[in-house]
């Protein structure tokens, strides 16, 4: 048949399959959707989750260009005085979770605290996908 993005997402979102995993200490870390057009005048578009568990995160598309700049929001940040880098290493611990994953954390939490707004919450994050995959399509075209 045809599949498309929205098939690979649902297919990656599948917890009774075992793709999707969060259970026993695990979780699926990202996922990535790539769409890549026969016509290479066309650009590929990539959806991220650049967050935990597909089921409950967002992909959001990405076209490589030239001269990309990293949104902030994804970068982990950078300490100077950073325990990975000094002698002896690793003696103390940062937080090197970037603002995305950490607002995602908080939404999983909310989630799982009042399914009321949590479900509210993910229809929203479902919507924003919707408009990237349609943004797309129009892309494509």
């Amino acid at each position: 048949g045809h599949i498309t993005a929205e098939t690979l997402m649902s297919i990656l979102r599948d917890k009774d399959s075992g793709i999707c995993v969060d259970a026993e200490g695990f979780r699926t870390a990202g996922s990535m959707v790539s769409v890549l057009p026969r016509d290479p005048a066309l650009p590929c578009v990539h959806f991220f989750t650049a967050t935990p568990d597909p089921s409950r995160s967002v992909f959001k598309p990405f076209v490589f260009v030239a001269g990309i700049k990293p949104v902030p929001q994804v970068r982990s940040p950078t300490f100077p005085q950073d325990p990975a880098k000094q002698i002896p290493r690793f003696q103390s611990s940062v937080d090197r979770r970037h603002e995305l994953y950490r607002r995602h954390q908080a939404a999983l939490e909310l989630m799982e605290q009042d399914r009321e707004r949590g479900q509210k919450l993910l229809e929203t994050l479902q919507e924003l996908e919707k408009q990237g995959l349609e943004g797309m399509k129009e892309l494509l075209e």
